[in-house]
């Protein structure tokens, strides 16, 4: 390229972005899925109402309580103020700047899209000799129910998972350098573990994946001792970092309830907000024989007959097909559909079209049933390969939804009231990115040999089951005709 107007800056801006768009036209498929992502959470301002939001009205009580006192609540103050305080400080800032009610869901659709472009970027340094892989896994990212509605809510979770998939790229990068890079990266994702533990106590999974592929790094590696320690050494930097940011409101909550991590069922039961009286019946048992080995190892068919609540929770409550039915349909009916026609005058009436959706929402259910399978089986494969290889970032990947997995369950038996939504996909979001990846894992493994193309064309049916319920309920456009 001839010197742009003489300019040394300009010629090198200029060849970055022909760079730039050389990278991106080879891969088109990837950039159109990402947008068809992108375009499914912009659907959620045109025909989502912010109302209709999982407790709406309550989470805008903690916003509109900072911006009325000018303090952070406690947990006591409002129905929603036991959450980590940082969601509701950044909606509380928007707010003062001139953000109405009605438009800080494009604060959350940020957020999502923010987040789907991390998903891109880690599964091209994860996933670099698969391209069938990548562009299956981000698909999947894209187009998720769980994920496209959070994006769209006045709800914490948006910015939480926002901060974990940036916190968990980075730590992941942590595990791939050595010396100064190592200590900068490792510091940076304690700043961004930090901010996520202050968004949603759900980040204490990514922290738990760090410190547990930390210590087996050290232990395992083949490096020599000294090395090792030097290794360890910029993980004691990620922890006082976390802790700067975030401890101070946790020793408060220590201070002032005796634990750090405090809910609505663990208030005192004299303050209004306490939803203590629900465990009442729970009160002499131990949390262990709260739940059956049957509610996690059984399962239920009730879902993939009728896909929304209460099938699989009451009778005999089963936790993995509520938590994948809640993650590939609109399972506890917060108009995902969006708008009813002959109600679009009157917004804050939801749409209650689930029949006209059920069998489009059957069909998802049982493919995300697929998905699940495949993502389980690639995490085993994956264990073990990655294991003997020692690739302690991708390791670390794998641990995240493991420890995700192991706080669902350890939370679902302390709190045993189905019908308050212990279990919803939505909960699992903020650790999902490693599981699309592990699905695209198994994409990648079926195309490599024409004997597997059987489970491929399965893996990508249950896949176009999985996005065709978004296309129909967020931008009424089916794939498959029920």
């Amino acid at each position: 390229m001839p010197p742009l107007l003489g300019i040394p800056f300009l010629e090198r801006g200029a060849r970055g972005s022909l760079r730039g768009f050389a990278w991106l036209w080879r891969r088109k498929v990837e950039l159109c899925v990402f947008l068809l992502g992108v375009l499914l959470r912009l659907s959620m301002k045109w025909n989502y109402h912010p109302y209709w939001s999982y407790d709406s009205v309550f989470h805008w009580d903690v916003i509109s309580w900072i911006l009325e006192h000018r303090r952070i609540p406690y947990p006591e103050d409002a129905s929603m103020s036991f959450h980590p305080p940082l969601y509701y400080l950044v909606g509380a800032m928007f707010v003062d700047h001139g953000f109405a009610r009605e438009t800080l869901p494009w604060v959350s659709i940020s957020y999502g899209i923010l987040r789907l472009a991390l998903i891109w970027a880690g599964l091209e340094i994860c996933l670099p000799r698969s391209r069938w892989a990548r562009v299956s896994a981000l698909a999947l990212a894209a187009t998720v129910s769980a994920s496209v509605h959070l994006d769209g809510m006045v709800y914490p979770e948006a910015q939480s998972g926002l901060l974990n998939a940036a916190a968990m790229l980075c730590a992941m990068l942590t595990f791939r350098n050595t010396g100064a890079r190592r200590l900068g990266l490792a510091l940076l994702t304690g700043l961004l573990l930090g901010l996520a533990i202050l968004t949603k106590i759900s980040a204490t999974g990514v922290i738990m994946a760090v410190g547990a592929t930390a210590f087996f790094e050290f232990l395992f590696s083949k490096r020599p001792f000294g090395k090792r320690v030097l290794a360890a050494l910029p993980w004691g930097g990620t922890l006082a970092v976390c802790l700067a940011v975030s401890g101070w409101y946790y020793a408060h909550n220590v201070e002032r309830y005796g634990r750090p991590f405090v809910t609505s069922f663990d208030l005192p039961a004299q303050s209004s907000k306490s939803q203590s009286w629900l465990l009442n019946e729970f009160k002499d048992q131990q949390v262990i024989d709260r739940r059956t080995l049957g509610y996690v190892f059984a399962w239920s068919d009730e879902p993939y007959k009728w896909p929304h609540y209460p099938a699989a929770l009451f009778g005999h409550s089963r936790f993995f097909p509520v938590l994948i039915a809640s993650s590939v349909v609109d399972y506890w009916e917060y108009g995902y559909q969006g708008y009813k026609k002959a109600f679009r005058r009157n917004p804050n009436r939801p749409q209650r079209t689930l029949f006209e959706v059920q069998d489009s929402a059957r069909l998802a259910i049982a493919g995300g049933t697929v998905v699940f399978f495949a993502a389980v089986l690639a995490w085993l494969a994956s264990a073990k390969r990655l294991a003997e290889q020692r690739d302690f970032s991708r390791l670390f990947l794998l641990m995240v939804p493991l420890a995700a997995l192991a706080g669902a369950l350890q939370w679902t038996p302390a709190y045993p009231v189905d019908g308050y939504g212990v279990v919803k996909g939505i909960y699992m979001t903020f650790a999902a990115p490693p599981l699309y990846a592990l699905f695209g894992v198994a994409v990648g493994w079926a195309r490599q040999n024409p004997l597997r193309w059987p489970v491929l064309g399965l893996c990508l049916f249950a896949l176009l089951l999985v996005a065709n319920y978004s296309l129909v309920c967020r931008l009424g456009f089916p794939l498959v005709i029920t």
